[in-house]
């Protein structure tokens, strides 16, 4: 890929995403229910499997959600196994899992996504994400 930051920005049913792969910083903001969540979360995909091919010595995830259905869930799952390959072979990913005040869900979540994979989380609770 000739550049090294792919951006997406937010809308009513998708979260914006960053991912700079020089830096190795991965960012969510929003709200995901993707109408085709396949053909969206495809494109991160095909660059998470650039990064995780040479990630950088340490990645850091920010998830600031405050919502995902099901389907983004799955997808979720995707990309937290594809980052554990990278933890596997001894490399720092660490996930900021932001969640607003009193929403034990998006915690509760998290805290599901943490106990599936090698990869250290951080919770981080905020009066509010956007």
């Amino acid at each position: 890929m000739a550049t090294k930051h792919l951006h997406i920005d937010r809308t009513e049913t998708s979260p914006e995403i960053d991912i700079d792969l020089e830096h190795g910083v991965i960012e969510f903001t929003g709200r995901s229910l993707p109408a085709n969540s396949e053909e969206f979360y495809g494109r991160v995909y095909r660059w998470l499997d650039e990064y995780v091919r040479r990630p950088q010595p340490e990645t850091t995830v920010h998830m600031k959600l405050d919502y995902l259905d099901t389907s983004s869930s799955k997808h979720f799952f995707n990309i937290f196994d594809k980052l554990n390959t990278v933890t596997e072979r001894g490399q720092k990913v660490c996930v900021k899992w932001h969640y607003e005040t009193g929403d034990e869900e998006m915690a509760e979540t998290g805290k599901d996504y943490q106990s599936f994979f090698g990869i250290d989380f951080d919770f981080v609770e905020v009066k509010e994400l956007f």
